[in-house]
């Protein structure tokens, strides 16, 4: 008969550690299934079906592998049990190192909250909420760009599109159209920026050589930071403002560029393409769990408009510093700066000034006040025994 586990046609197949045992067999067994990427170890008993109670069997107490040990949750694991899940269950980060680093729910296996939700659970409370307002510095969080904010890549592009346009002799694109493909995906910026095709397989096979040239162009690549970048994060390091970097490149990759570029003390998260994000937008989010500050008490470095608008969509500041774009292109940017070095902490404070403070109080507008007339009292008087302020 059936035991205690139903296979579905068409569903996965269970792997247990030692051998691979199938469902359905008479007799007892047990096995351990290990959730992928998440390190828990949860124990799965198949029973046979004349074994089983009328009622539910209740959950296994203790880590004992005996059958008479079944029992009730203890209260404290129960109420975990109970607890109701969110897409924000903070898991340890994989990168290792250093302090424990948090990240939200994958967008696949949760639902994403939206910036006012994380605003509301990310607030200060307690005694961190006191604390704060005796440093109130470290209160925000920084979030930078790698890509603009403090390296140009724009010839790391460059050299990519060039390599592929040799390869499969097509023409060459200037730098106005580089510029425009990188605020896009490959495939968009092969049809609509360099008109090569509108194929999509050879959209595809195109894309994929340019993600390979860019890597080894980026290898290749002297990255130099941007004049006064080190002396900014400096002065956020000695203010005690968390930072988070983010990038389209991976982790390994992004590790090796910052140990040689000197800065990588300063960064105590990384956002990188391994996390699996589609969007500017949930990449800032993601740096904002990771240094467990609301979305509106962070501030975005970036260098392009798409950076400004996905910053203003998760109801952070932005700061854009001028290089690749013209000033009047990120004329919506909470600040533009030429350089970092022009910055103080002071000027992020005044970027948070009015967060916080709610809707200010419309002030009542007072008439004057109608003073009694002896002359004009009485039924037959003027007015009704007062005087009109507006007659002369």
């Amino acid at each position: 008969e059936s035991g205690g586990l139903a296979f579905v046609p068409g569903a996965p197949r269970v792997h247990l550690r030692g051998k691979d045992r199938q469902a359905g067999l008479c007799g007892r067994q047990e096995g351990s299934l290990v959730g992928r990427g998440f390190g828990v170890v949860r124990r799965m008993v198949f029973l046979p079906k004349n074994d089983w109670q009328e009622e539910d069997l209740p959950q296994r107490k203790g880590d004992s592998d005996s059958y008479d040990e079944f029992g009730d949750l203890d209260a404290k694991e129960e109420e975990e049990k109970n607890k109701p899940k969110t897409a924000l269950d903070l898991e340890p980060w994989e990168g290792g190192g250093g302090d424990e680093r948090y990240h939200y729910s994958h967008p696949l296996f949760g639902d994403m909250q939206t910036p006012e939700e994380l605003n509301e659970e990310l607030e200060a409370t307690g005694l961190e909420k006191h604390r704060l307002q005796l440093h109130p510095d470290e209160a925000f969080g920084s979030i930078f760009r790698y890509e603009g904010a403090l390296v140009d890549t724009v010839e790391i592009h460059e050299k990519a599109w060039n390599m592929v346009a040799e390869e499969f002799n097509m023409t060459k694109p200037d730098r106005d159209d580089i510029i425009r493909a990188m605020a896009m995906p490959t495939e968009k910026a092969i049809q609509r920026v360099m008109y090569w095709t509108q194929d999509w397989g050879d959209t595809k096979r195109i894309a994929f050589r340019k993600a390979e040239a860019y890597y080894q162009a980026w290898q290749e690549h002297d990255h130099k930071m941007r004049d006064g970048t080190e002396e900014w994060l400096e002065r956020l390091q000695k203010a005690n403002i968390p930072m988070c970097l983010i990038t389209s490149m991976d982790t390994r990759s992004i590790n090796s560029t910052v140990e040689k570029a000197g800065i990588d003390r300063y960064f105590g998260s990384f956002v990188t393409s391994e996390d699996d994000l589609e969007t500017r937008e949930q990449m800032y989010l993601q740096a904002a769990l990771r240094l467990h500050r609301p979305p509106q008490k962070c501030v975005c470095f970036d260098s392009d408009p798409e950076g400004i608008s996905a910053a203003h969509d998760v109801s952070a500041k932005v700061v854009s510093v001028l290089g690749t774009h013209k000033a009047w292109e990120l004329s919506t940017a909470d600040l533009t700066v030429s350089s970092l070095d022009e910055l103080t902490t002071y000027n992020v404070r005044r970027l948070f000034a009015a967060v916080g403070e709610g809707r200010p109080e419309e002030k009542m507008e007072l008439e004057p006040e109608a003073k009694p007339d002896r002359w004009n009292s009485g039924p037959w008087g003027r007015g009704g025994g007062f005087e009109d302020p507006d007659d002369p």
